[in-house]
């Protein structure tokens, strides 16, 4: 999904404009406040959203000569790298809200928000990464002026250069569909008010949370994958549409704000203090 204001690089408004993983990330923290026992500190939106845009994942993603890059992608090993991030951010954060760290706490809560909605992009379903792989053929970088190009496919060839980065990024390449999906869910997103999105979750399922089960039970039950090959096949369609902002975007909101309350349920003890109340 795009954060937005990651192409201005050390944009001053980085995370304060609204992008799809700001939007989220503000409708679940709302459904989170909801379920939080009062006195309980867990960074409000605007601290976590200081974290996203280029400060985020996708500025890391901009940044980075492409060396060992965290995974944004669901890929062959069935989400287990994006998992083990998700994973690391969420103790990360349990250790921060322990020891009231704000600024620790914001940056794991965003960059943790930021892996769990893309394990529910449909878009990141898709082997993308392989399809690159295949195409760059000269796995070195073309340099202009010097400066390493990330995102052109080199082939071994002037030929063949043209002719893979046209399977990338020409009418229904790789890439361009992938632009073209995440650009239509952020349009999705910027039309809606925060409310729409912002599913109804009981009490009862903030209560001893399992993680991985809670996500991989959203996966299942959204069948992302096979959204994405809807969209390959026939492009925006108003049902895909409606899926995304009655389906997809609600059920990603429900994800963030669960396991954030998960880290919060850990590190504050809240599933005990509950058991000893009843």
């Amino acid at each position: 999904m795009y954060s937005t204001t990651t192409l201005v690089k050390n944009s001053k408004m980085s995370g304060k404009l609204v992008g799809t993983h700001q939007l989220l990330d503000k409708a679940a923290r709302k459904v989170l406040a909801k379920h939080l026992p009062r006195g309980r500190f867990f960074p409000s939106s605007k601290e976590i959203l200081q974290f996203e845009g280029a400060r985020g994942p996708d500025g890391l993603k901009r940044k980075s000569p492409d060396d060992d890059d965290p995974s944004h992608m669901f890929g062959d090993d069935n989400g287990a790298e994006l998992w083990q991030q998700i994973a690391d951010h969420r103790h990360n954060l349990v250790q921060a809200l322990k020891k009231h760290d704000e600024v620790r706490a914001a940056f794991e809560a965003a960059w943790m928000a930021h892996k769990i909605t893309d394990s529910l992009t449909p878009a990141h379903h898709f082997p993308l990464s392989e399809a690159k792989e295949e195409l760059m053929s000269n796995k070195e970088f073309i340099k202009i002026f010097g400066e390493p190009i990330k995102g052109i496919m080199h082939g071994r060839s002037a030929l063949e250069t043209a002719r893979n980065n046209w399977l990338y990024w020409g009418a229904g390449g790789y890439m361009s569909k992938h632009v073209g999906y995440e650009y239509g869910v952020a349009v999705i997103a910027a039309a809606l008010p925060e409310r729409t999105i912002m599913p109804h979750v009981n009490s009862e399922e903030f209560c001893l949370v399992e993680p991985k089960k809670v996500l991989y039970e959203a996966i299942d039950r959204l069948q992302v994958a096979a959204m994405y090959d809807q969209f390959r096949r026939d492009g925006w369609t108003v049902d895909l549409a409606m899926a995304t902002k009655n389906q997809l975007l609600p059920e990603i909101v429900r994800v963030i704000a669960l396991l954030w309350y998960s880290a919060a349920e850990e590190a504050y003890g809240l599933h005990r203090a509950r058991k000893a109340k009843k």
